[in-house]
């Protein structure tokens, strides 16, 4: 106490001969003052360890953003029922809480990116140019996402701008910049890391080839995906339940994911299975809302179809009651199994990004587009069908629309509760006529979603998404 008073007095003391601007300015010293944190090897993977964190979107708002908008599942129950609700029915705003966190997540990663390239020189030593092209797959991946689901966004490339107000670019601008980082995150990261989870040449690769994808630019994407075949270091995993087993987590099938741990997963677990599903063990937990399967897309595998094997049709609740749920449009996806290490409800399975499956049947596509159902793009298709043992096709069976319309289905069949359908029905312009289909008020300019009314209001330079 006496230390305080002592220091009180002195600064009345001083009071007189020393203005109130003196008194209140203060020199503030951090480990991110220039010259010492972000100089030392350390430090600057403090920031890159930040970034990796933001970009992970390991919380379950992006999951509902592709299953609830494509019709993919329903939900029913627990208090986010009424922001679910809205993405199901092609009701929302720009207020939806959730965009706010598909906004600003990617756009953390992207200023811890631009930290990172502002205060490393190329050039020097090994240590700075994968940071560098580590920073450069980060800040791609994240304007990726921010372009999926809102379009063309400012473009921040440096941390040191003065005004950070900056005006939306141009989609060709836009392009440009997820394409250019992308590119060069490839050629600088290496094929494998010292730790899990961190960007790899192959994570970069199959980013670029989804981005390639999703805008349509076919003969790209087969390139890099012939690219990445080529490379020899992924495959398909023989079983398909094991691509997602806790047990086989890092497989050979996955170029990216979304690492989780007990301690920083996701909710997607407990947010599927009802409350009376008898949980493995008791350090386990899971909420009253519940994510459902329509029973169309569960009976629309073919018999013996292994990928139907992880969906959930029925089970023998706590009070030892066999409760149907084909038939009923509320099967569970089991796709993510129960983690005996849970926390709680949140649990450490790793959420794939891009498989290797993806970039099969993502230049099966593309090549489909250039070319029409050749032999080959029926051999990519055929490689991820024979895991799933089910019929293989045959190219004298389709037409280049019809087989368009396969591989929907099939990406469907594969995919499911990986945070794809969304993206898919977009790109084969399906996404309102499906939603029309289910009934719902979809306009097209639901494409996109609404940039966070937070946003516009403290952009004035922003201009807001039409028909928001």
């Amino acid at each position: 106490m006496k230390k305080y008073m002592l220091r009180a007095f002195i600064l009345l003391t001083l009071f007189p001969v020393i203005s109130c601007e003196d008194i209140l300015k203060e020199e503030v010293y951090s480990e991110m003052t220039p010259g010492n944190f972000l100089t030392t090897p350390e430090g600057k993977l403090s920031i890159l360890y930040s970034a990796y964190g933001n970009i992970q979107l390991r919380g379950f708002w992006s999951y509902f953003l592709s299953t609830n908008t494509s019709g993919e599942a329903w939900n029913r129950g627990g208090s986010i029922e009424s922001i679910i609700t809205p993405l199901t029915n092609f009701t929302w705003n720009s207020s939806l809480e959730w965009f706010n966190n598909a906004w600003n997540t990617p756009y953390a990663a992207i200023r811890d990116a631009n930290i990172l390239l502002d205060n490393t020189e190329s050039g020097t030593n090994e240590f700075n140019n994968q940071l560098i092209a580590e920073a450069k797959f980060i800040r791609g991946l994240s304007y990726y996402y921010l372009y999926d689901w809102f379009g063309p966004v400012p473009i921040y490339a440096t941390s040191k701008l003065e005004d950070f107000k900056l005006p939306r670019s141009s989609d060709e601008e836009m392009r440009a910049f997820i394409e250019q980082d992308l590119t060069e995150a490839a050629a600088g990261l290496p094929p494998t890391q010292p730790q899990y989870g961190r960007a790899t040449k192959g994570s970069a690769l199959g980013i670029l080839c989804k981005y390639y994808l999703n805008t349509k630019q076919w003969q790209k994407c087969a390139d890099v995906a012939k690219q990445i075949m080529d490379m020899n270091r992924y495959g398909l995993v023989p079983a398909y339940k094991n691509v997602f087993s806790l047990a086989n987590e890092g497989n050979e099938e996955m170029l990216w994911v979304v690492p989780a741990s007990p301690q920083a997963g996701h909710n997607i677990v407990a947010l599927t299975f009802p409350t009376d599903y008898p949980l493995p063990q008791p350090n386990q937990q899971v909420f009253a809302a519940r994510s459902y399967f329509f029973d169309s897309f569960v009976n629309s595998f073919a018999a013996g179809d292994t990928r139907k094997d992880l969906i959930v049709t029925e089970y023998v609740n706590t009070a030892g009651k066999l409760i149907k749920l084909l038939g009923n449009d509320q099967s569970l996806s089991g796709k993510y199994e129960f983690d005996p290490n849970a926390n709680g409800a949140v649990q450490g399975n790793d959420i794939p990004v891009v498989r290797y499956a993806d970039i099969l049947l993502s230049r099966a596509e593309a090549l489909n587009e250039l070319n029409g159902p050749t032999q080959e793009v029926i051999d990519l298709i055929n490689r991820v069908r024979t895991r799933a043992h089910v019929s293989l096709l045959n190219a004298g069976d389709f037409t280049k629309e019809s087989l368009r319309d396969h591989l929907l289905q099939e990406r469907n069949w594969e995919f499911y509760a990986e945070i794809k359908s969304r993206q898919d029905q977009i790109r084969q312009g399906k996404f309102i006529s499906l939603a029309r289909a289910r009934g719902k008020n979809a306009q097209p300019f639901h494409v996109l979603f609404p940039i966070p009314i937070v946003e516009i209001n403290a952009n004035p330079n922003l201009e807001q998404n039409p028909g928001y």
